[in-house]
């Protein structure tokens, strides 16, 4: 069935929302004030989805997307409309956000930050094996918008230039791989998972340690944004201990935690771990490390380790923390400072949820950074105060 509608807003995700009758629609690819054609695809009780067909009347803010793979991979949402629309509407989409399950002054969420480029900022990308006989060198490729189809390019908007070369080439796959990550080192050259091999890369005119199989942060301007505003609030907190939980290869205790008496970091990552010692060891930093899952050794940690004037940040991977950690915390004593940074704004508000559930809490700042231009996906942080 096919259905036209004006859209009245770009939601969460990059959809635009219209309604009929009504009822909700979101439509992907559809821009604010645009009068579309669109066929619904998923009809439920209270909201549907559908597919454009064709833009009746189009918005002054789109524009032509560059990408020629756009619509078939599915990895960019916003090459449609201009960068600095993108960026209005994700910060939008932050202050509605809370706005609707979190009420907190508004003027505690900051503007959002930005890095100096919204096209070649990743500095890794994951390709997927297509042929069917690993040991035939074959062209990787994207898994397409459909999760199914495999989309094969030969430049990446997104990817650093030192990556554009990964995708003209052919590759012979290990016997157990159907993915392989690739990344950039200091140098240029390239990394990929296939090796099991520490590399450096700089990061705010500093060196580290990280892994070919492990995780580093993708944007790296962006990320030195992150750590001056974790800097500033270590300024300002002057924690005599600085608790980095999923600390990685302890990138944010390194440059942020420096100035407290004690670090403790909490890794699980076999990758990292190694990483993370080194790179507190050069820094001569008074780290020690907690190895294994936070959800587990942090609570035994703290309930022997109580001490005033700790900051505990939290970092966790995109399905942010359980449920239980969360309620740990909610009910920690002696925690003054909690911030956490989050790549998924819905998991980071169901986390805050039950964290502010007992009332020892309050929100003193948010702070969004696109971290992934041209596409659904922002960092969020938000810094806690124990009332």
């Amino acid at each position: 069935m096919n259905i036209e509608l004006t859209i009245e807003k770009l939601v969460f995700g990059g959809d635009g929302l219209g309604f009929v009758d009504g009822k909700a629609y979101f439509i992907e690819g559809a821009l604010p004030g645009e009068k579309v054609l669109a066929r619904i695809t998923n009809d439920k009780k209270n909201y549907g989805k559908a597919r454009l067909i064709k833009v009746l009347s189009p918005s002054p803010e789109r524009l032509t997307p560059p990408c020629p793979y756009v619509q078939s991979c599915g990895g960019c949402q916003y090459q449609h409309i201009r960068y600095t629309d993108e960026l209005r509407w994700k910060e939008l989409q932050v202050r509605e956000s809370f706005a609707q399950t979190i009420r907190i002054d508004p003027t505690l969420i900051q503007p959002i930050r930005q890095g100096p480029r919204e096209y070649h900022y990743r500095q890794s990308i994951t390709l997927h094996r297509t042929a069917k006989n690993n040991q035939k060198p074959s062209p990787l490729a994207f898994i397409g918008r459909d999760n199914r189809s495999f989309v094969f390019i030969q430049n990446c908007l997104l990817a650093g230039e030192s990556l554009q070369s990964v995708f003209k080439e052919l590759h012979t796959l290990g016997k157990y791989e159907t993915k392989r990550v690739f990344k950039i080192a200091e140098n240029g050259a390239i990394v990929s998972s296939e090796e099991d091999k520490l590399y450096r890369i700089r990061l705010a005119d500093e060196l580290f340690w990280a892994h070919s199989r492990g995780f580093f942060q993708n944007n790296l301007e962006v990320t030195q944004q992150v750590v001056e505003e974790l800097q500033n609030i270590v300024e300002m907190v002057k924690p005599s201990r600085f608790i980095d939980l999923y600390s990685g290869v302890g990138t944010f205790a390194a440059l942020a935690g420096s100035q407290a008496q004690e670090i403790f970091c909490f890794e699980e990552s076999i990758y990292a771990v190694e990483c993370l010692k080194r790179n507190l060891k050069e820094r001569q930093l008074p780290g020690a490390i907690f190895k294994g899952r936070v959800e587990q050794t942090f609570p035994n940690f703290w309930l022997g380790n109580q001490k005033e004037g700790s900051l505990v940040l939290l970092d966790p991977p995109r399905l942010g923390i359980t449920y239980d950690l969360a309620s740990f915390f909610a009910k920690a004593d002696k925690m003054k400072n909690i911030i956490y940074l989050a790549c998924d704004l819905q998991i980071l508000i169901r986390d805050l949820k039950i964290i502010l559930s007992k009332g020892r809490y309050q929100i003193k700042t948010i702070v969004p950074f696109d971290m992934f231009p041209r596409t659904k996906h922002l960092e969020v942080l938000a810094w806690l105060e124990q009332i």
